[in-house]
């Protein structure tokens, strides 16, 4: 009986030194702290090419916060505009930022709409983000029109709104950005009959789930046939969908999508995504993550 016991116990030894060889640990011997409180996947698909990255975001994790940040000062007082535009990166370094999307629509100065390399978003353009904007509880720009905003209030806690006349900017909130559409509520995806929804774009998206804990960010690149043509609204929304959330807006994209990530190996910000002007552009407005733990290491 003891010899069988003795064997028993090896036997246990031998298969829990396999286990850590190899990799698995049950998740509850995983102590929580030890879990990062961001997770980060890139996805690429064939017929049709298309290249996603995804960063799901724990809001109810102390060790996270998320911000929204102007480009440069307001460079005009009383004027029109309310920033200057800069790469979503060189807003991220100068705010610590371990994470940043770029933000909302925008006007500029003397500026068209246009792609590539000729376009006109370039630094320290004068510029306005169309939708609410708001950091560390101060308004600095009011939607003149009803639009759909993302706003993050002390607790934290998120929601998605404006898509609806009756909505207001919530007292508690602390962080607002806007965007173009609600293309996901309550686990539905809203449908538009627009070009705008219907042509193929980068996007860049932000999502609710898991009962408001978790922030879910989606930036998928486009405009490139050999690595990825871009996403419908509609195909926006049902990604989103998969991917658990309750709600979601859609941000600026296009030339401006943009996914800026810390490298936990070298503490450098890069550029994950590939953007479709084929160098970053500037923006009016980043959404920001700072995270007091190293990030995963993107693979």
């Amino acid at each position: 009986m003891i010899g069988m016991r003795l064997k028993q116990k090896v036997t246990l030894l031998a298969v829990a030194a396999a286990g850590l060889f190899f990799g698995y640990v049950k998740s509850q011997d995983v102590p929580a702290a030890a879990l990062s409180p961001v997770s980060y996947s890139h996805t690429v698909r064939h017929d049709p090419e298309m290249s996603l990255h995804v960063v799901r975001i724990a809001l109810d994790d102390p060790r996270v916060s998320i911000h929204v940040s102007r480009g440069g000062p307001d460079p005009d007082g009383d004027g029109p505009w309310l920033t200057t535009l800069l790469p979503a990166s060189e807003i991220a370094e100068r705010e610590h930022f371990d994470i940043a999307i770029n933000g909302d629509f925008f006007t500029a100065k003397a500026t068209q709409d246009v792609e590539g390399r000729n376009t006109g978003y370039v630094r320290g353009k004068f510029a306005a983000p169309e939708g609410s904007a708001m950091t560390e509880g101060q308004l600095w720009h009011r939607a003149t029109s009803p639009r759909p905003f993302l706003e993050i209030m002390a607790g934290p806690s998120a929601r998605v709104a404006g898509d609806q006349p009756a909505d207001l900017i919530d007292p508690t909130a602390r962080e607002v950005i806007g965007g173009s559409h609600v293309i996901v509520r309550n686990g539905q995806a809203i449908l538009y009959p627009t070009k705008f929804a219907l042509d193929r774009h980068p996007r860049t998206v932000v999502g609710i789930a898991k009962a408001g804990r978790e922030l879910v960010l989606l930036v998928v690149d486009g405009r490139q046939p050999k690595l990825s043509i871009g996403m419908t609204l509609a195909e926006l929304a049902q990604e989103m969908i998969r991917l658990g959330c309750d709600s979601a807006i859609n941000l600026d994209g296009g030339g401006s999508t943009t996914l800026v990530y810390r490298d936990p190996e070298t503490s450098k910000l890069k550029v994950l995504n590939s953007p479709s002007d084929t160098v970053e552009r500037s923006v009016a407005d980043v959404l920001g993550v700072r995270v007091k733990t190293p990030l995963p290491t993107p693979k």
